[in-house]
């Protein structure tokens, strides 16, 4: 499987996280392992994007210990700029985990994928609603 890179940064003003990538051109083109170049990650560490026919699925890990969680394999929807655009450059994934609903999105930007997270928890904790950076 195709190995590339996974960057966690924040953005000041989008507070989005960036995966560095080649040129993204169709959804084919983000189908591999996407790892977190920052191992003390408290948040996503991986990315494993894979081809179910014509469709995406993506499987997503977050920071757990002794071993990252396993939050699944789910459909990821690719979005179109318009009618005439085959590049599906943005996608987004709904993860509803029992205790909490997380929605992530992703954008390709050339070389790069921008990634934005959001975290309702269901379980009520009162913990507040959270952009996962």
């Amino acid at each position: 499987m195709l190995k590339q890179s996974l960057i966690l940064a924040i953005s000041s003003l989008a507070l989005a996280t960036i995966l560095v990538s080649p040129a993204i051109a169709a959804p084919a083109d983000s189908i591999g392992t996407w790892v977190n170049k920052d191992s003390n990650t408290r948040r996503v560490t991986r990315l494993v994007i894979t081809s179910a026919g014509d469709e995406l699925n993506i499987q997503v890990f977050g920071q757990c210990h002794p071993q990252d969680c396993d939050w699944g394999t789910v459909p990821l929807v690719t979005y179109r700029v318009n009618f005439q655009d085959t590049n599906h450059s943005y996608s987004s994934v709904n993860y509803n985990q029992n205790f909490a609903n997380r929605f992530l999105t992703f954008g390709h930007a050339g070389k790069e994928i921008l990634f934005q997270g959001y975290t309702q928890f269901l379980d009520n904790s009162n913990r507040p609603k959270l952009l996962l950076p």
